[in-house]
């Protein structure tokens, strides 16, 4: 009778919590819904898709506490009904995200929900079976999680090896982090691309760029160290295999950049036959903005492009490095 009634209370008490656990989670989900990362950077944006995997982990085991105050059912039939209703709550977040004017749906965020959901629930499913099916259920859910945190962990590493590259922005040499952080959109940019007469004059390997004919063809050059404050001078080696001189841009912003040309440094170069060396001081970029001055320490953006160009054409780039 005495074991009668504690079961009794706990039940009231796991009905009682009811309301609290369910506030939990429409708050976890509003959290997801609408929190956005502190700056738009791919660090931040990776830690953000990692945390997917704990953050709906959570929202299991919510939903399994939930569930688990009707009496009748298993463990591992809680859980499998929790994971199928946090799934499908992740999915309407994402279905939601895609109806906002600057949301970003993802299937990859999905996966993240359901690795974060199964790894959290599968310990508690298996309780109370042998040890060898608690043991293979721990270390699937580890594995769940390291998935999860894949994207994570290669941009931390892009980032190291960035940093450690320094005083070199983009040596230009196909490396894999800066693959990362390079784009060209309608250009092709070939590592080692440059004619054996032009690299050995430079001194150094240089990447073909094909440009693509349009308006504005060029390079973009995502996320470069961002605390330029030490150094004097931005320097680009661009190098010419064509019979007459190409007129490029080259521009860098910050983090704080409106999107205005007047809010952001931009100069034009002269690319002449042969190798040219571009030394730009930092303090002309610094004060390039016409209502501020750039934030040295949160440079986002370097990019090098043509303007209306009416058939493809070639340069060679060298290593873009601060002095």
């Amino acid at each position: 009778m005495p074991a009668t009634d504690e079961s009794a209370r706990h039940g009231a008490a796991s009905i009682a919590g009811t309301p609290l656990r369910l506030a939990l989670l429409a708050a976890l989900l509003l959290f997801l819904f609408f929190g956005r990362e502190p700056e738009h950077t791919r660090l931040w944006m990776a830690i953000f898709q990692a945390g997917h995997a704990p953050l709906f982990g959570v929202v299991a085991l919510l939903v399994r506490s939930v569930l688990a105050t009707r009496t009748g059912r298993s463990a591992a039939r809680v859980s499998l009904i929790a994971f199928g209703v946090t799934l499908v709550a992740g999915a309407a977040t994402e279905v939601l995200q895609g109806l906002q004017p600057h949301g970003d749906p993802s299937v990859e965020d999905l996966l993240r929900d359901a690795c974060g959901a199964a790894a959290f629930l599968l310990p508690g499913a298996v309780a109370g079976r042998r040890r060898a099916i608690r043991l293979a259920a721990a270390t699937a859910a580890v594995v769940l999680l390291a998935a999860a945190g894949v994207d994570l962990a290669r941009t931390v590493a892009m980032y190291r090896h960035r940093d450690r590259a320094l005083p070199t922005l983009y040596a230009m040499d196909g490396s894999w982090w800066e693959r990362e952080r390079i784009s060209g959109g309608s250009s092709r940019i070939v590592p080692n691309g440059a004619p054996p007469a032009l690299a050995a004059q430079a001194g150094f390997p240089l990447a073909r760029v094909e440009l693509g004919s349009g308006v504005y063809p060029g390079v973009t050059f995502d996320e470069p160290y961002p605390d330029w404050r030490a150094y004097r001078r931005l320097v680009l080696t661009i190098a010419s295999d064509l019979d007459a001189p190409l007129e490029m841009t080259v521009r860098v912003h910050d983090a704080a950049h409106d999107q205005r040309f007047a809010d952001r440094f931009n100069r034009r170069l002269v690319v002449a036959p042969g190798v040219n060396r571009f030394a730009i001081a930092i303090e002309d970029i610094r004060s390039a903005p016409d209502r501020r001055e750039m934030d040295m320490t949160r440079v986002r953006g370097i990019v090098l492009f043509a303007y209306r160009l009416t058939q493809p054409t070639r340069v060679y780039v060298g290593p873009i490095r601060l002095e």
